[in-house]
């Protein structure tokens, strides 16, 4: 009944994905790990705890690593560890002969594209927490007058070139980027 922030254990090779993720989950208790031994030793270590851990993410490209990490965490047989879920990021890619590399399905593992969205990855861990992840909005109250400011703010947007949807501090110079061609 008392609520508790997450427990995630992020692994990833790539400090900038560590970084990236921590800031993704301040507020939540984290514990960061830069390789696939250095994790297997802290659930070692920690199999006892009684602090429970709820997600592992793992940023890995190899299918035959989650396969080994999962089997690895399930076999400690620890009740920190019973209601955990492995994560695992990945970047999509395909075969010379156009199939996706990743078609294998490890039961308890759940899949997810990089890079990874701060929404998307929220609702995926709220909906794996059997969470509500929907956000109602109350009905917005427009006038003709404002209606007509948007009709004719939409009608002066005009964007040339490509146009990269991303997150973070430089998405305003992007948009700038994008709306004033002359400055390129």
């Amino acid at each position: 009944m008392t609520p508790r922030p997450l427990h995630i254990l992020v692994c990833s090779s790539s400090k900038t994905t560590l970084a990236f993720l921590n800031t993704m989950f301040s507020g939540f208790d984290v514990t960061l790990k830069s390789s696939i031994q250095d994790t297997k030793e802290h659930l070692q270590a920690n199999k006892n705890s009684t602090s429970l851990l709820d997600f592992i993410i793992l940023d890995d490209q190899s299918e035959s690593h989650v396969e080994d990490l999962y089997a690895f965490f399930h076999s400690l047989d620890s009740p920190a560890l019973r209601a955990v879920t492995l994560i695992h990021l990945y970047t999509p890619t395909a075969s010379a002969t156009g199939y996706a590399v990743f078609d294998s399905t490890t039961p308890g593992v759940v899949k997810m594209t990089k890079p990874p969205r701060t929404a998307r990855i929220f609702q995926m861990l709220a909906g794996l927490k059997d969470l509500p992840n929907t956000v109602t909005l109350a009905p917005h109250q427009s006038t003709d007058v404002s209606k007509a400011m948007e009709d004719l703010a939409v009608a002066q947007r005009t964007l040339f070139g490509n146009v990269l949807i991303a997150e973070g501090r430089n998405i305003r110079l992007l948009l700038y980027w994008a709306h004033y061609p002359e400055y390129r």
